[in-house]
């Protein structure tokens, strides 16, 4: 008889920022004690009550934040007005008429 399939553990589908908080916090304290590993990264997160992640889960998603500040470090949303990011921005600024 052929052994049943296995099904991975479904994983939440997005990371939340407290999630990505707690994640830099753990790669900065192990890169200054040495190097980083994932797999220990995934189980200090488990440890701290978040959901459980695949190791490449976490550290493509580390790679990707990554990638995107240093690359696209002016891409974001900002005013049209005054330039500010617009996350809880009420813009005071004036159009320039042209």
């Amino acid at each position: 008889m052929a052994e049943p399939v296995r099904k991975a553990a479904p994983t939440p589908k997005r990371f939340t920022g407290a999630e990505d908080r707690k994640r830099e916090e753990i790669i900065a304290e192990m890169k200054s004690v040495g190097r980083v590993s994932w797999t220990k990264i995934v189980e200090k997160m488990k440890e701290a009550g978040f959901p459980e992640r695949t190791t490449k889960s976490v550290r493509n998603r580390h790679l990707r934040l990554r990638w995107v500040q240093i690359h696209k470090p002016e891409q974001r949303n900002r005013c049209r007005r005054c330039g500010m990011l617009q996350r809880g921005h009420v813009c005071g600024g004036q159009v320039s008429a042209e």
